[in-house]
């Protein structure tokens, strides 16, 4: 039988392997061939469906690519509704990727359309050619399972260590319930719904009688110390039934301030789950950012060395070579300031949610739900619901208690009181030498009345009054913030949505670009630069989709804020 070289044979199959999958994949209709799933998805999905299910980083081993990148893959695989995750029974930090029905079917005609393309490929052949190219491509696939099992070996190996340390995932809805649960503010914020309920109880002792013990012990015109002095033990009650109505006022200004402090711990918590889901969205676009970069870094740097390999081959010029290593050189700084930007975020998010892990992963992506919103319906909502005007309303209140409680020093005050003391020697008594303890009574009414003090009074119910109508010009003021952010993200949601809808139909023809470019420079149709620019559309046309998706998501969690909702999905009220 006759034999070739190693490297005839290398020469060879580079032609031939191409040849034989472009036939297998002729037969190929379905999603692969029509650009709904790429190549890297295909064996995502493949080797989820023949495990079952599968963590992050054990896709990423069987797909030989970064557990970031592989991240990046099974969001758009889960925002195509194809995969979907769920956390371990056993271990709430670890998350398994499984095949949604969706995602079964589709595979499951991929497979089939493999096999037709298979069978007409091989078509021409004997039975007995079959049989020895089945035993050729078995002999292949052993020793490249060998090496696997080598590779595996080492992973495994690798894995055991990073067992010890491995990285929590957190979802968006488990950030939040940390944050709050860890926030000092919120925390503050509940002492000082506390301290109110204290001021009401004391509001409503005033309005209570009064009862004090009395003990004492006097010397009256005594030569020395050691003459004997007059001693008394008794009690006193005390009862005020008139302020002008100071203590009714002060009663329902404890029960404002109580709402006041309510309300307030409300805007607190809901400040704070809006502050962690606009950090827990820049995460994940600063993270889909790299990801992005990366595999534009990627595409550039195999489109370099062939086009070194072509330079060196005298097939291309030294010109296209250089512009490939610059346009790659020029790609790269954006992936440095991209890494950069999600170190940052993640930082930020730290400090919101207090998580201590040194190294997290967020498991929510950014994807696309639609949310229908009635822009009049969500104004009216939010004058209604809004924790800031509830809390400038009650500011309002207090004000006005303030002014009647300044008003009540016009009027006199009148108490009951009663007494019942001992007295020893008895000072009541007028025969002379009477000795032990002598008990007497007394009740009555005691009035006060301030009849001149300088315009004191009036001074401080004129500051009073205007410090209401600050309170509520502020309010009015308000109010117009109120709908104006309520507006914005209305408009922000809108046109975010609008983005998202024509980068999704653009992803696809930069990527269609790309390949026809690729195919064209590869032919000596085109010059590098057609390829590089494609490349740089592609990467933007991703980048402009995530950051619309960001901006959509900030868009829904900032109107909830807005009109004073967002908190109820993650408090019972």
């Amino acid at each position: 039988m006759r034999t070739i070289s190693q490297n005839q044979f290398v020469d060879f199959m580079s032609v031939a392997l191409p040849e034989l999958m472009a036939s297998i994949m002729r037969e190929d209709t379905g999603a692969v061939s029509t650009g709904q799933v790429s190549i890297p998805q295909f064996w995502a999905l493949h080797y989820i469906n023949i495990s079952g299910q599968l963590t992050v980083n054990e896709l990423a081993s069987a797909l030989s690519r970064s557990k970031s990148t592989t991240s990046a893959l099974l969001s758009r695989l889960s925002n195509a509704g194809l995969t979907r995750r769920r956390h371990s029974t056993t271990d709430r930090r670890v998350v398994y990727i499984s095949l949604t029905p969706k995602g079964s079917s589709l595979i499951g005609k991929l497979v089939e359309n493999r096999k037709d393309g298979i069978r007409k490929t091989y078509g021409s052949l004997t039975g007995t050619e079959r049989a020895s190219h089945k035993e050729m491509l078995e002999k292949i696939i052993k020793n490249s399972q060998i090496l696997t099992l080598l590779m595996l070996a080492l992973v495994t190996s690798t894995l055991s260590v990073e067992a010890q340390q491995v990285v929590r995932s957190y979802s968006l809805d488990e950030s939040i319930r940390i944050g709050l649960k860890r926030s000092l503010v919120v925390a503050n914020a509940a002492r000082e719904r506390e301290i109110a309920k204290a001021t009401q109880k004391r509001a409503f002792s005033e309005a209570l009688p009064k009862l004090t013990g009395l003990a004492d012990y006097a010397l009256y015109d005594a030569e020395d110390l050691t003459d004997s002095g007059s001693s008394r033990v008794g009690a006193e009650a005390s009862w005020n039934i008139f302020s002008g109505g100071r203590t009714v006022s002060a009663i329902r200004a404890s029960k404002a301030f109580q709402q006041l402090t309510a309300d307030q711990e409300r805007r607190v918590q809901a400040t704070q789950v809006r502050d962690i889901a606009f950090s827990y969205h820049e995460v994940q676009l600063a993270n889909a950012q790299v990801e992005v970069l990366e595999q534009s870094v990627r595409q550039l740097k195999d489109f370099e060395a062939d086009t070194r390999k072509k330079y060196d081959a005298g097939t291309a010029s030294e010109f296209a070579w250089l512009s490939a290593k610059v346009s790659l050189s020029n790609e790269e700084p954006r992936l440095i300031a991209a890494k950069n930007q999600l170190s940052l975020a993640k930082i930020v998010f730290r400090n919101l949610t207090f998580i201590d892990d040194a190294e997290f992963e967020l498991s929510d992506p950014l994807e696309y739900t639609p949310v229908e919103v009635d822009l009049d319906e969500a104004l009216a909502l939010g004058l209604q619901r809004r924790p800031e005007l509830l809390e400038k309303a009650g500011a309002i209140t207090l004000r006005k208690e303030d002014i009647s409680q300044q008003k009540s020093d016009y009027y006199p005050t009148v108490d009951l009181f009663a007494g019942y003391n001992y007295y020893n020697p008895d000072p009541y008594s007028f025969i002379s030498g009477a000795d032990g303890w002598q008990d007497h009574w007394n009740a009555g009414v005691r009035a006060s009345w301030s009849l001149f003090d300088g315009g004191r009074r009036r001074a401080n119910v004129s500051e009073s009054k205007l410090n209401m109508a600050i309170e509520e010009d502020e309010y009015l003021d308000l109010r117009r913030t109120v709908e104006l952010e309520i507006r914005t993200h209305w408009l922000r949601g809108r046109d975010s949505a609008e983005v998202i809808n024509a980068t999704t139909e653009s992803i696809g023809l930069a990527e269609r670009a790309l390949e026809i470019a690729r195919s064209r420079f590869d032919a000596g149709l085109s010059t590098n630069l057609e390829v590089t620019q494609s490349n740089l559309e592609l990467s933007d046309a991703r980048l402009a989709r995530f950051v619309a998706l960001y901006e959509y998501m900030n868009a829904v969690a900032g109107m909830k804020f807005a009109v004073g909702i967002l908190l109820e999905e993650y408090i019972d009220e």
